[in-house]
């Protein structure tokens, strides 16, 4: 695996623009290529041997064929008359690779007395890795979980922490409360490779506690509040507002007659007795403070003395004042 890699970053030619991978017919290990970028596969002096490179998908002659011939592309159903593939000097070019150029490959050389020889390639195509992220959370213990992601395909990832190597291959990785650092998330494929530093700090354990607790302390008094609110405005809707006071007021009334019969009369009767009436009046409400003028119907019963003088009861409307 080591040398696939040692090769790997040989053939690779990483520029601004793009990926080029370089790879030969005759190799033994297989070739990588980069999803969208660029990839040379060497093949032999095309001016000396009619080529016939085929892609063996069922292992029948039915497979795709792309013949070369005098270092030109001829009757090739292989790469599907793309534009980006071309031949120049014995040396098949793909500009942008696709994922459908994965495969195994098989070059026939036709040599001008005759001989056939054959070698095999196995194409692999990878996407490459984008930015690599890096994520720090804490838990409630003081514990860090450190998280790394990216993008591309078949992706190893490693860890190390001030210099040192940590584990491989894990996505996230755990770390204690006391570490601190800088720690670093390596990425990488066949085609590419990338990495994220962090630096790493104590999780503030006391202080997300506090805080939290905080916060709950408040949230229970403010319920507390809100339902005493609620429970006295309850109590005062449903207590019945209580009806209007009956109350028994007392008038003074004289027997007030006439003036000019209250003159003759001044002589022969007695002083007018004084008389209390039980009189209720109308329901008032509890809002109204102001004095309301009340009418009742009070019937007098004429002394003794005067019942030779009053044969009938007199009905004498007062107006009331309640004190």
């Amino acid at each position: 695996m080591m040398l696939i890699f040692g090769l790997m970053l040989l053939l690779l030619l990483q520029t601004a623009a793009c990926l080029e991978f370089n790879c030969r017919f005759n190799q033994s290990d297989p070739c990588y290529a980069a999803l969208g970028h660029k990839l040379n596969l060497k093949m032999v002096d095309a001016s000396i041997y009619h080529l016939k490179i085929q892609k063996r998908i069922n292992n029948n002659p039915d497979d795709p064929v792309c013949r070369v011939k005098n270092d030109k592309i001829k009757e090739c159903d292989l790469f599907n008359n793309r534009a980006e593939v071309t031949v120049i000097n014995g040396t098949l070019i793909i500009n942008r690779v696709i994922r459908a150029d994965s495969g195994n490959y098989t070059l026939k050389l036709d040599g001008s007395n005759g001989t056939v020889t054959s070698t095999d390639l196995q194409v692999n195509v990878e996407a490459p890795i984008g930015s690599v992220e890096v994520s720090i959370s804490c838990s409630s213990n003081g514990m860090k979980s450190v998280s790394c992601s990216s993008d591309g395909d078949q992706l190893i990832y490693s860890w190390t922490l001030n210099g040192e190597s940590m584990m491989d291959g894990n996505t996230t990785i755990e770390l204690n409360e006391e570490t601190d650092g800088n720690i670093i998330c390596s990425v990488k494929n066949h085609v590419s490779h990338g990495q994220k530093n962090i630096r790493v700090k104590h999780c503030p354990v006391i202080q997300m506690s506090l805080i939290a607790l905080g916060c709950v302390s408040l949230i229970l008094i403010l319920l507390f509040i809100t339902a005493c609110h609620f429970y006295k405005r309850k109590q005062l809707q449903s207590t019945p507002a209580p009806a209007g006071d009956t109350e028994l007021v007392y008038a003074q009334i004289s027997h007030d007659k006439h003036k000019k019969s209250e003159k003759n009369k001044s002589e022969s009767l007695p002083t007018a007795d004084v008389e209390y009436a039980a009189v209720r009046p109308q329901t008032k409400r509890k809002e109204k403070k102001e004095e309301e003028v009340q009418y009742g119907e009070v019937t007098f019963t004429p002394n003794r003395s005067n019942a030779l003088q009053e044969s009938k009861e007199e009905c004498v409307y007062s107006q009331v004042q309640r004190r």
